[in-house]
């Protein structure tokens, strides 16, 4: 039996010219890097500008909001940038820590502007909010955690106390009034008793007195009589000896 042969496939001619044509359209595109627009594009275009835009204007502005201090216009966006970084760590001793660091921040920035009378006032009450932020952050752990997190947490705090007098007593005399005004208290706010520091008082006061050493007194003791060789001091007696 002989095999039966399919015709061989023709392409037709109105299929060849559409698809000539449509290669000629997208060669004077390629070409000329036009492209038509759809709705969708014409969208997006703008919109991806307008993003690039400002992702590069946030770039541009977070650099100079890293060297901004309280008052000026970027100011703002420092915050916000510090308020973040707080916001992503969840650890509570390394929050602690992060919470000094913008402290520093905060008292570095009032270094910078204490001789000028129209910002030293501003940085010194951001100093004074830092700090008092700060320790309600030790504060809160410290009630909270187990007790190993709770003196990592006293360290911090200490270390950031002892930095920031040696710095406010440089800056003492170059500060106005309404300046010292925040950085007395913020002083004050560090140099409070943490909860970690009312334990460890406590716990030296009641060694200093000797409270929990010795033999606990056992209830009705003082009217219970003394066993044998505590009844007397006196020397015991010997019986006469008998004569023969």
């Amino acid at each position: 039996m002989s095999e039966r042969r399919l015709p061989e496939p023709k392409i037709r001619d109105e299929f060849r010219r559409e698809l000539r044509a449509h290669l000629m359209r997208e060669a004077a595109i390629t070409l000329t890097g036009k492209r038509r627009e759809t709705a969708w594009t014409a969208w997006l275009r703008p919109a991806l500008a307008a993003g690039l835009a400002a992702l590069v204007l946030v770039i541009g502005a977070g650099s100079a909001a890293a060297g901004s201090v309280p008052g000026d216009v970027t100011f703002g966006l420092k915050r916000a940038i510090e308020e973040v970084r707080v916001a992503l760590t969840f650890d509570e001793v390394e929050r602690v820590r992060v919470l000094a660091e913008i402290t520093d921040q905060r008292l570095s920035e009032l270094e910078r502007v204490a001789a000028r009378d129209d910002k030293a006032p501003t940085a010194s009450e951001e100093y004074a909010l830092a700090v008092t932020r700060f320790r309600a952050a030790v504060d809160a752990l410290q009630q909270a955690a187990p007790e190993d997190k709770s003196e990592l947490a006293q360290d911090v705090a200490d270390l950031a106390r002892e930095k920031h007098e040696i710095i406010v007593e440089q800056l003492k005399d170059r500060l106005s009034e309404n300046a010292k005004q925040s950085v007395d208290r913020a002083t004050e706010e560090e140099q409070r008793d943490t909860p970690q520091n009312v334990k460890d008082k406590d716990k030296q006061e009641k060694k200093d007195k000797g409270e929990g050493q010795g033999t606990p007194a056992v209830p009705g003791s003082e009217n219970a009589s003394p066993r044998p060789n505590e009844r007397t001091n006196a020397p015991r007696t010997l019986p006469p000896a008998r004569r023969p």
